[in-house]
C-alpha cells in the first residue's frame, strides 16, 4: 500500500518534470502546499490566494511531506479499495480510473483551498487547470496501479 502511493507521486513527479521540460510548465511549488498546510493545521483551510498568505518556516520541506504523504492515503485507499472491498487486482485500467475519479479533489477542494476556484475559475485558464489536474491525476493512478502491481 506505501510502496503503491510512493511509486504514484514519483509518476506525478516525473510528470510534472516532463511539462517543465517539454512544455515549459512551472514546476510544483511545494512552498506553497507546506504554506497552506501549516495554516490549514492552524484552522484556516480556504484562502483568497496562498500567495497572499506569508511563508512560514520551512513550507517547501512541510509541502514535499505533505505531498509524499497524501500519496501514500491514495495508495492505501486504492489498494483497499480495489483488493480489499472489491476483491479485484490491481491492473493498469482500474488504476486509470481511480486516478481520473480523484481528480474532483483538486476540482473542487485544493483549488478552492489555494485561492484557485473551483475548477480552477480564479485562475486565468480554468479549462488548463481543470485539464493538467485531471491528467495529472489519471497519470498518479497509474502509477498507484503500478506500485500495487510492484509491491
Amino acid at each position: 500500500m506505501i510502496v503503491s502511493g510512493v511509486v504514484a507521486t514519483l509518476f506525478l513527479d516525473v510528470w510534472g518534470r516532463v511539462l517543465h521540460y517539454v512544455f515549459r510548465q512551472p514546476l510544483p511549488n511545494w512552498g506553497r502546499v507546506g504554506r497552506w498546510f501549516v495554516k490549514a493545521c492552524g484552522g484556516t483551510m480556504f484562502h483568497d490566494s496562498i500567495d497572499a498568505v506569508p511563508p512560514v518556516a520551512n513550507e517547501t520541506a512541510i509541502g514535499w511531506v505533505f505531498h509524499y504523504a497524501v500519496g501514500i492515503v491514495y495508495g492505501v485507499a486504492y489498494v483497499w479499495l480495489i483488493r480489499g472491498l472489491l476483491g479485484w487486482e490491481p491492473s493498469l485500467l482500474n488504476g486509470l480510473v481511480f486516478g481520473a475519479i480523484s481528480a474532483v479533489v483538486p476540482w473542487f477542494f485544493f483549488m478552492p483551498a489555494m485561492g484557485a476556484g473551483v475548477l480552477g475559475s480564479r485562475t486565468p485558464n480554468p479549462a488548463k487547470a481543470t485539464f493538467l489536474a485531471f491528467v495529472a491525476h489519471t497519470i498518479f493512478g497509474l502509477g498507484l496501479a503500478v506500485g500495487a502491481l510492484l509491491a
